[in-house]
């Protein structure tokens, strides 16, 4: 091992190439070394040092013995724990002189020997390597090898080097660490720190003063390291040292070429860690400790004009101590995270930077003592005539005046004044005035006393040094000068903002050392911190933030402002002229105003121009929206900041502060995409994510880029506002904060189920550095990503303490920018959480009995607060700790709280919660001890919480200070528990008033009552000056205006003072807010108080007044309960205030009702009666006294078994709550049973009163003469039986099957009931018919339409329902007098009104009559029984398929309700039939005969058990024949089917049921084609059908009468698409069998038909489809047939070439007329589906006949549509005539490689040209032909040859003729 020796433990010379460093090496052997007597070489051992060191041992290398290692002895047994061993006591023993290089050598010389186990220790003399050397280097390990010969004489055996112990194995243990290590630092040389005294009489013997500490690194230190002060040893950090940051200027920004100073930080912005040490250390108790070591959690590291400062608290010794060595005892180190030396000071620090190395003396060293003696002398003051920069004053230095400076007795010493570094003393004698006065008109004295005064000196040329060698001063002098000084750009960056006054300065002892101070100085009127931020910089982003920060130094007053511009590379912005300050801005003038434009080259500017209230010096951060410009910007712009006086004059500038130029940012192209990745549950637990605020998370990214990155660059990841990234954000190899390996990015060892999605990071292109700088994280990513794959990474980031208002991030990476992506939420209380108190005003310290202060705490939790689970004694916790100074209220660690949701009425239950205080008092636990739990929701919408707790304020003072609030899933509280974090802005406490009470004279305290004498009494601890305001605010609820009109106080009247207190002010004004509501908030104030003397009223002197008011109904709510006092200054200021608490009122028994329980009562009826109360105050018992009507009889009343009779008798009763008690506030329902009513009837009176105590001694709260309750009714008699009448019964001809059934549950019937009344009801009276169910069923309803009552005649009525009730209020002869008699007592009525039965069950009618006051004045008490309404049956018919005329399956679902049957019938559509066929109607169904008069068919359904059927029949088939048509039906009943359920036999119906139907589905797709000419004889007519089964062996076709249908003739029948060929054929009827079955598809057949003359009055044709047992499969009835009429024509023909697949074949249709025709337009030429014309030319179309008048030219041929050809005749001519004859056209076809299965051609005749259908309205009749199929040939063939040759023709001469005259028409239109 070695010791640890030196500063750093690395020797007294640890810097690298240090010669004569003294190492001490201790060795333990572990083998014994003997020279038997060898002269040479017999035995040595060797110790290797790291490369680069060169090894030495002077002498014996004997150790010091002052080394502190041997002189610890930690087990106090008086011998020390290490030994100083030796290797030898003389030259005899041995020698180091083989030493060599990097190697010390020790040989033992004859006869002597080490022993194993034998400790020595070695002082070494080493020369350290040339270049620093890292403890943790793997090359810095220091070695040991053993040789010896022994008993082998003839040859040296040597053990292998050994390593030194690990220094981490010596960490290990306490006590070695204190003094070992395995190895030493070679460390670097620190440059240019700077120590200096903190402000004021820092300098002095005694004192303790924040020292400042600036210095720049040389290495990288990293984060987590340490950096050291080493203080001369008289001087104290303390053992808990205190280091912080500098005041924040110190670390302003001052532009890019400017030094930067950052502070030392850990995340939280603050230093970790500070322990104080003794150095050099001493055993036995340490009372000073001169080392400071600062850990720090922030980044130090080598970075291009980057500095670090600091301040650390140090209290100087007592002058007494003083030596000039002091001066050279202040050292500095810097140590990595383990402690390890990196580098430090060789000479002692600086206390001005400037002074030269060649300046030795101690005085121009570090600092030291001074006497101090002198601190009651008048402060020197400092005043700077033009504190801006030299640069933009003109070049002209500034004045610098210093004023006074006094001794109090003859003094002659030196002087010198430091100023902050950048500052220049101008030394020519003209510079440094004594005669000018100093301040006002007094004169600055000379210093030395005569004339001229001494002229000071810079020396050495150290600038900012001003030096009096010797200066006089006469006692009691105020002496003064000024001097011309030249001020810097910016303030100090890298030395304290401050001059430095030392008297003495060159005295080596402290008794001339008289007096030094350090004074700050004033900041330099430059801007500073001017920054331009950004969201996002992506091109043509229009919903962009940009930040501007700065800061100024000179205030901004009316007309100037501040100017920002962007340069030629910021053009394109366009921004919102509307700024939004960020958190951490100092407030900006409210009336400032803001404008965004662009100059005259486009550049941007922003100005910030001052109305009315200036701009203070403050640092400011604003934001404004805009939109980024459309196009790249490739270079940074620069914005240039700047303060002006009139800013109107821009560009011409007059400065306030020197202005400031910052870079702006780069516009990028977009990025592909860039984002969170979503992660499941585990992978957020296995990356610690963690959302909380404040905390450290891990969040995981993926990307996407355009373009493939082609050199080293930065990749930016820029958080929304708040979030933090480490300084170093990159970590180590061992220990990665970035984590890029596909095995770390989802967690530890998580390769195996890397996402599909992703690109595998490689690691030859990792990133290699990561910088964190707040919200950014610039990442270096080596050459290797690839375009348009997904990377990964994870990265470590500090949450901010809420979520962000702009909350998206963003990723910036090879000119390429991401869209903002949306970020998370943060959990904590969602919202602004708020701590209201009920007082600000401080508590007397000592007082006795100290003001509770209620505290209102609002909170919106993101996460659950748990209930108590089953099987631990709690459950979550809410924390709440209070601000230092504030106590929490409580009684043995326990206390109360108030917890509810906002708003709610009543908190959450005291037996759900256990409220805890610590010992501290300042920490208070709120545990859930039950059921409830607090609900919270991620997405902050969820609840708010109000909690109320209890405290005792400050006993003086202070500022606001922060609340916490933070929850917990357990009461445990370990971290990992924990869930929200709130941090909850408080409120300052300000003095409270001298004396201040509040009391109620009268003790009148009864709610809702009159208090006629509040006495307040108050005094102050101030005087009452002209302009204060004095406020009394009284409880809420208590009003105490008496005329609002005239904010006149209520009965105000003073107590002692006459006319008034403030005679000149006059009497106080009173006012109210809310004041016509129950709780106004109001206020008695003198607004202004003038009386014209100071003061307006003494201090310590008592106002006293008395008002009255009004107390409210309850106690105010507990914040509310207060008489608040304020005393407000003439500025406003709050001087102090105070709180009283006010009284409890005893209201009387709030929202009283006596009423019915169950409905109303006739009188002398019995009844169950409810009291509802809600007391004020708690009780035990209620007593009940029944005034009128008479003879109420409580004897036998019952009241629940929780309650306790005390009392009965008569009218009178007293209950007891128990237990339970009354609780206030707590509505109280008591139902008392079995009640005798009065007799008589009228309004009843009752008396109830609360008692404390079974004692019924002491009453609480009452209600007497309570007329507010139920009024007692007569009685209604029911005549006759009531009668029920469905709807369907009321229109029989509409509903015939409906009429004949009873009415049904769940519809609307007609009800009458037969009614007399024990009482008249009077006109304006109201007669209340409502019916109620069985307890827990609904009751039916009622309706107003029909709604008649008749007695000898109809009664007038106006009926109306009440939706609260369902009830019908019938208001009776609403015209009349309320004194006449509308319905006379003792005679029947008829009342009849619409019902609806809800259920078939119990229905109690209830019938009330009212008078024209709405009091009850007869009724039936509910008791009527109404009907028996059958159930409604759930019926459901479906089919499978439906055709005409056919047997088909119907499945019938029947849903009975809860009826009981045993029989079912079964009541089918019209025309339906149940088959009675072998096969019957199905399972238990048996047909029965037609319903009456409907004809329906019935079947019925027997129950084969005879038991009953089950709820649901699910299911049943019957078997039914279809009629031809889907019935029309009788009345609106159409094809709805019924079922009746019956008990059995001649049983009564117990309920029936209706269900849709099903339509009779014809034959799809079914039609029938033929030309509707009067008497055309064989003619051809086609049908068509689509079959949706595989059936089908016979079709059978019914035409209509007088057309004669032929098969069997040959030609007759074509078969077009029918299967198998030609099928057999009978005529008449017609019926085709067919040789192969149907099966699922569309056919087509034709025949040939004779038509009769004209249309027939039923023209529709029947087809069918039977199955080979003549079955019908499917049909199509009623098929509409096509209307005869007159027309010559006939003999449709169609001719083709070819009928070969894919070919072009020539076609040919015909057409005969008999006699000429006038009546056409046009003919029409429709092909079959498929097919198509391939007509390319008119000519192509060919008109055989040339007789046929086409229309002239060539486009008599319509051919666009390839399914059809219109051929125009010529329309010259009104009338255009068809000669008789036989006409002919051709064109070219395309064969279709198949035919269709509707393979019909058309030729139609149009009357007009534009028809384009056969069946259009334009067509008087089409012909359909039966096409062909391919390969057929044509029965009279036109073959054509490829040459066009006419190859031959069947048909006659006439066709040859055709066709030639149509071949010369060709030749001739080709000519």
């Amino acid at each position: 091992r070695l010791v640890l020796t030196g500063a750093t433990g690395s020797g007294p010379k640890p810097f690298a190439g240090d010669a004569n460093n003294k190492l001490v090496v201790r060795l333990k052997f572990g083998a014994t070394l003997w020279n038997w007597g060898e002269t040479s070489l017999a035995s040595l051992f060797e110790v290797q040092l790291p490369p680069g060191y060169t090894c030495n041992v002077l002498g014996s290398g004997d150790p010091s013995a002052d080394l502190d290692v041997f002189k610890v002895d930690s087990d106090n047994d008086d011998y020390p724990d290490n030994r100083r061993g030796k290797l030898g006591i003389a030259h005899s023993d041995g020698s180091w002189a083989r030493s060599k290089d990097r190697s010390c050598y020790y040989e033992l010389f004859q006869y002597n020997r080490i022993y194993a186990g034998q400790v020595v220790y070695i002082k070494t003399d080493v020369v350290n390597p040339s270049t620093p050397l890292r403890k943790d280097d793997d090359d810095n390990t220091w070695k040991i090898s053993l040789s010896s010969k022994g008993a082998n004489v003839d040859k040296i055996v040597s053990m292998p080097l050994v390593h030194f112990d690990s220094n981490s194995q010596i960490e290990l243990d306490d006590h070695l660490r204190t003094f070992f290590q395995g190895n030493a630092a070679v460390i670097n040389e620190l440059v240019l720190p700077l120590f200096q005294p903190g402000i004021g009489s820092s300098f002095t013997a005694q004192s303790s003063q924040y020292m400042r500490v600036f210095f720049k690194p040389g290495v990288h230190v990293g984060q987590n390291g340490y950096v050291v002060v080493d203080a001369p040893s008289a001087f104290n950090f303390g053992r808990d040292c205190v280091a912080k940051e500098l005041p924040s200027e110190y670390y302003a920004y001052a532009g890019e070429e400017e030094l930067r100073l950052r502070p030392l930080k850990g995340l939280d912005g603050a230093l970790v860690d500070c322990e104080g040490h003794a150095f050099p250390a001493a055993p036995g108790a340490v009372t000073t400790f001169n080392r400071a070591k600062i850990r720090v959690a922030g980044l130090i590291d080598v970075i291009e004009g980057v500095h670090y400062g600091f301040m650390v608290l140090v209290s100087n010794p007592a002058g007494v101590t003083y030596n000039r060595e002091m001066h050279s005892e202040w050292k500095m180190w810097l140590e990595d995270l383990n402690g390890y030396g990196l580098e430090g000071t060789r000479e002692t620090v600086k206390f001005n930077s400037m002074q030269e190395d060649t300046q030795t003396e101690f005085y121009y060293k570090s600092w030291g003592l001074y006497r101090g003696d002198y601190d009651n002398m008048p402060g020197i003051t400092i005043n700077i005539d033009d504190l801006r920069p030299y640069d933009i004053a003109g070049e002209e230095d500034a004045w610098i005046t210093i004023w006074p400076i006094v001794f109090p007795s003859a003094t002659m010493t030196s002087l010198r004044i430091t100023a902050p570094l950048g500052y220049v003393w101008n030394t020519k004698w003209s510079n440094f005035e004594v005669t000018a006065n100093c301040v006002d008109t007094e004169p600055c004295e000379d210093f030395g006393g005569a004339g001229g005064g001494v002229i000071p000196r810079v020396e050495g040329g150290v600038s900012n040094a001003l030096v009096w060698d010797q200066v006089y001063f006469n006692p009691n002098v105020k002496y003064g000068f000024r001097h011309k000084i030249r001020m810097p750009l910016f303030g100090p960056r890298t030395s304290a903002n401050a001059f430095f006054f030392e008297f003495g300065y060159e005295k080596a002892e402290i008794t001339e050392r008289i007096r030094a101070v350090a004074l700050e100085a004033a900041p330099v009127a430059a801007m500073i911190n001017c920054k331009v931020g950004y969201n996002t910089n992506q091109v043509g982003i229009t919903d962009n933030r940009m930040q501007f920060e700065f800061q100024t130094q000179t205030e901004v007053s009316y007309s100037a402002g501040i100017i920002i511009v962007g340069d030629m590379n910021c053009r394109g912005f366009t921004f919102t002229p509307e700024y939004v300050l960020l958190e951490g801005s100092d407030p900006l003038p409210g009336d400032l105003t803001l404008s965004a434009g662009t100059e005259a080259d486009m550049t941007p500017i922003i100005q910030l121009k001052v109305q009315g209230t200036p701009i203070s010096p403050g640092h400011y951060k604003i934001e404004l929206k805009v939109a980024n410009p459309g196009g790249r910007i490739l270079t940074p712009g620069i914005w240039t900041f700047g303060s002006y006086n009139d800013v109107s004059m821009y560009p011409t500038k007059y400065y306030l502060d020197n202005e400031m130029q910052t870079p702006g940012f780069v516009i990028n192209n977009r990025m592909s995409y860039a984002g969170f990745y979503a992660l499941n549950d585990r992978q957020k637990t296995d990356t610690d994510r963690e959302d909380r605020p404040g905390y450290m998370n891990n969040l995981i990214f993926e990307f996407m880029l355009r373009t493939r990155p082609e050199e080293v660059q930065d990749m930016l990841l820029k958080a929304p506002h708040g979030f933090i990234f480490e300084d170093d954000c990159l970590g180590s190899m061992t220990s990665p904060k970035l984590k890029t390996d596909f095995n770390t990015v989802f967690g530890e060892n998580t390769g195996g189920i890397w996402p599909g999605d992703l690109e595998v990071w490689q690691s030859t292109f990792a990133p290699v550095a990561c910088v964190g700088d707040g919200r950014d994280a610039r990442i270096t990513i080596p050459i290797g990503l690839e375009l348009a794959v997904r990377y990964a990474f994870r990265i470590r980031v500090q949450n901010p303490l809420n979520s962000p208002e702009w909350n998206k991030w963003t990723l910036n990476y090879n000119k390429e920018s991401s869209d903002p992506f949306p970020g998370f939420n943060i959990w904590t209380s969602v919202g602004n959480p708020t701590a209201v108190p009920v007082s600000y005003a401080r508590n007397q310290g000592g007082s006795t009995d100290p003001i509770v202060n209620p505290v209102t705490l609002t909170f919106k939790p993101y996460k659950n607060v748990p209930a108590k689970p089953a099987e631990e004694d709690k459950g979550g916790v809410v924390r709440v700790e209070v601000p230092s100074n504030f106590r929490f209220v409580h009684d043995n660690n326990m206390c109360e709280v108030d917890l509810r949701v906002t708003g709610a009425s009543t908190p959450i239950l005291p037996n759900q919660l256990e409220c805890e205080v610590d010992n501290s008092e300042t920490k208070l636990n709120l545990y859930m001890i039950g059921n409830v739990a607090i609900s919270g929701e991620e997405s902050g919408n969820g609840q708010e919480y109000q909690l109320i707790v209890y405290v005792f304020n400050p006993n003086a003072p202070q500022e606001a200070a922060d609340w916490h609030l933070n929850t917990y899933s357990k009461y445990t509280r370990e971290p990992e528990f924990s869930l929200d974090e709130s941090q909850i802005p408080g409120f300052p406490i300000h003095n409270d008033l001298w004396r201040y009470s509040v009391s109620n004279v009268l003790g009148e305290y009864n709610g809702n009552k009159r208090v006629s004498e509040v006495e307040i009494v108050l005094s102050f601890r101030d005087h009452v000056k002209d302009g204060d305001k004095i406020t009394v605010y009284s409880p809420r609820g208590f009003n105490i205006v008496s005329n609002p009109e005239m904010d006149t106080c209520d009965n105000y009247r003073p107590v002692g003072a006459s006319p008034d207190w403030f005679p000149f002010t006059g009497a106080p004004e009173c006012f109210c807010e809310d004041e016509r509501t129950d709780f106004p908030s109001c206020r008695v104030q003198w607004v202004k108080i003038q009386e014209g003397k100071s003061p307006a009223f003494p201090r310590k002197k008592d106002i006293t007044f008395k008002i009255s008011t009004r107390n409210p109904k309850n106690t105010p709510f507990i914040n509310d309960n207060f008489w608040r006092a304020e005393h407000h200054s003439v500025t406003g200021a709050l001087q102090a205030s105070q709180i009283a608490k006010s009284w409890e009122v005893n209201p009387q028994l709030l929202e009283v009702d006596v009423r019915f329980a169950n409905g109303y009562r006739s009188a002398g009826s019995k009844a169950n009666i409810d009291f509802v109360f809600t007391p004020v105050n708690d009780a035990c018992c209620l007593e009940i006294q029944a005034e009128y009507p008479l003879e109420f009889d409580f004897t036998q009343a019952m009241v629940h078994s929780k309650y306790t009779i005390l009392q009965q008798e008569g009218s009178r009763m007293v209950i007891s709550f128990g237990t339970l008690g009354l609780s206030p506030g707590v509505a109280v329902t008591l139902r008392v049973t079995d009640v005798t009513l009065g007799r008589g009837g009228g309004q009843t009176r009752w008396n109830l009163m609360t008692y404390l105590d079974e004692l019924l001694t002491t009453q609480k709260d009452e209600i007497l003469k309570f007329e507010g309750g139920f009024r007692l009714p007569g009685n209604v008699i029911l005549e006759d039986e009531p009668l029920l009448t469905s709807a369907w019964k009321e229109a029989e001809s509409i509903y015939p099957v409906k009429s004949l059934f009873r009415p049904r549950i769940g519809e609307w019937a007609t009800a009458e009931f037969r009614l007399s009344f024990s009482q008249a009801v009077m006109a304006q009276g109201k007669l209340i018919v409502s019916c109620q169910g069985a307890e827990g069923e609904q009751g039916y309803s009622l309706r107003t339409d029909g709604f008649i009552i008749v007695g000898s005649g109809q009664i007038d009525a106006v009926a109306v329902f009440d939706d609260s009730t369902g009830a019908i209020e019938a208001t009776l002869k609403a015209d009349r007098p309320a004194t006449e008699t509308a319905m006379l007592a003792e005679t029947p009525y008829t009342v009849t009104l619409k019902v609806y039965a809800h259920t078939g069950g119990v229905n109690l009618w209830r019938f009330d009559t009212t008078d024209a006051d709405e009091g009850f004045t007869n009724t039936n008490d509910g008791l009527t029984q109404g009907f028996s309404p059958v159930e409604n049956f759930l019926l459901t018919v479906s089919v499978v398929r439906s055709p005409p005329n056919a047997i088909i399956e119907v499945v019938l679902n029947v849903d009975k309700g809860d009826a009981v049957i045993r029989e079912l019938m079964i009541i089918a559509p019209p025309g339906f039939k149940f088959d009675d066929g072998v096969e019957g109607c199905g399972d238990m169904c048996t047909p029965g005969p037609a319903l009456g008069s409907t004809g329906r068919r019935t079947a019925t359904l027997t129950s084969p058990t005879g038991q009953p059927f089950p709820r649901q029949l699910a299911g049943l088939r019957i078997r039914m024949k279809t009629p031809e048509h889907t019935p029309i039906g009788t009345g609106s009943e159409g094809i709805m089917w019924f079922v009746e359920g019956r008990t059995g036999g001649l049983g009564t119906t117990q309920g029936w049921g209706q269900g849709a139907g099903f339509a009779v589905t014809q034959m799809a797709g079914s039609a029938v084609y033929y030309a509707g000419v009067s008497g055309l004889r064989a003619t051809q007519i086609i049908f068509t059908f689509t079959l949706d089964v595989d059936a089908g062996s016979y079709i059978a076709v019914v035409p209509p009468a007088g057309f004669h249908l032929s098969c069997s003739k040959e030609g007759a029948l074509e078969a077009i698409s029918l299967p198998g060929g030609k099928p057999g054929c009978i005529d008449y009827p017609m019926q085709l069998q067919l040789r192969e079955p149907l099966i699922r598809g569309t056919y087509s057949f034709g025949a040939t038909v004779d038509l009769p003359e004209e249309t027939p009055q039923v023209n529709t044709f029947n087809l069918i489809i039977q199955d080979s047992y003549k079955n019908v499969v499917d049909a199509a009835f009623a098929i509409q047939g096509e209307d005869i009429v007159e027309l010559p024509v006939e003999l449709p023909t169609l001719r083709w070439s070819r009928a070969d697949p894919g070919v072009r074949t020539n076609v040919s249709v015909g057409i005969t007329f008999t006699e000429d025709v006038t009546s056409l337009k046009a003919l029409l030429v429709t092909l079959p589906e498929l097919f198509e014309h391939d007509v390319e030319k008119p000519i192509e179309v060919v008109n055989v006949n040339p007789r046929f008048p086409i229309s002239p030219g060539l486009d008599w041929a319509d051919t666009q549509e390839v399914d059809r050809i219109r051929i125009f005749l010529d329309d010259s001519e009104d009338v255009t005539t068809i000669p008789a004859d036989t006409y002919r056209f051709s064109f070219p076809v395309l064969m279709p490689p198949d035919v269709p299965r509707k393979n019909i051609w058309f030729i139609s005749l149009c009357d007009d040209r534009t028809c384009k259908q056969p069946s259009d309205a334009q067509v008087l009749v089409s012909f359909p032909m039966a096409g062909f199929n391919l390969y057929d040939v044509a029965p009279e063939a036109l073959r054509v040859s490829a040459s066009g040759a006419v190859l031959g023709a069947r048909g006659g001469g006439f066709d040859l003729v055709c066709t030639l005259l149509a071949l010369l028409t060709l030749l001739k239109l080709s000519f």
